[in-house]
């Protein structure tokens, strides 16, 4: 495992378990590994040059957006 699927992966672990109310309670870190992996696997950076980047953005409109 290089360096870089290791850093995305411990993002991806993180974000996917965010979902993890989903899943029976002895499977909710395996399966946000496994959909971190299945994200990373069609997208190498999709969590440090996708998402990550696209949340804070709209974090920032967001912001800007309230009256």
């Amino acid at each position: 495992m290089n360096s870089q699927y290791a850093k995305e992966l411990k993002i991806g672990r993180k974000i996917e378990l965010e979902h993890a109310h989903l899943f029976p309670k002895s499977k909710q870190k395996s399966m946000a590994t496994k959909i971190a992996k299945d994200h990373i696997k069609e997208f190498p950076k999709y969590y440090s040059k996708g998402l990550v980047p696209m949340e804070k953005k709209l974090n920032k409109r967001r912001l800007k957006w309230k009256v």
